[in-house]
């Protein structure tokens, strides 16, 4: 995405056939990893992730549209910094965590482990943690589009 120029990066109608853009996909994977700090910090507190709770009330496509509206009033820059800021706080919070709490359930009434509940809020049809992989075909068939092809080394 740093390839792309400001107004590439805002221009609707360009991520996967739809009417996403590159910042608007970007908006969408840091929410979901908010998701998951914000699912960490409550679990902490013997509390259900918030976004459980709003995937049963209002649906998948609801909380994905409120975030993506979110971040169309942000700055490029705010959009790509809010990124790597909670992208690295998540990554944090994971390596500073001990096994045994990876491993057990996030509440009392959970079945499976955190690193597997977590896994599933940022993960994607490839799996868990997998959430930013499902979505890279598309990014890099745009920024190809806009910038020419990724030299890839062999």
């Amino acid at each position: 995405m740093e390839r792309l120029r400001n107004e590439d990066f805002t221009r609707p109608d360009t991520i996967g056939g739809g009417d996403w853009s590159a910042r608007d996909l970007l908006g969408h994977l840091t929410s979901w990893e908010e998701h998951a700090l914000e699912a960490l910090r409550a679990w902490r507190e013997g509390e259900p992730a918030p976004v459980q709770r709003a995937l049963r009330m209002v649906g998948l496509n609801a909380v994905n549209a409120e975030t993506v509206a979110a971040d169309r009033g942000r700055s490029p820059a705010t959009v790509r910094r809010r990124f790597d800021s909670i992208h690295h706080r998540l990554v944090a919070e994971i390596r500073s965590m001990s096994d045994a709490t990876w491993d057990a359930p996030p509440t009392t009434r959970s079945r499976r482990s955190l690193g597997h509940v977590l896994g599933g809020i940022v993960g994607g049809p490839g799996g868990p943690f997998a959430h930013a992989s499902s979505h890279l075909a598309h990014l890099r068939a745009y920024v190809e589009s806009v910038t020419g092809p990724v030299r890839r080394d062999p």
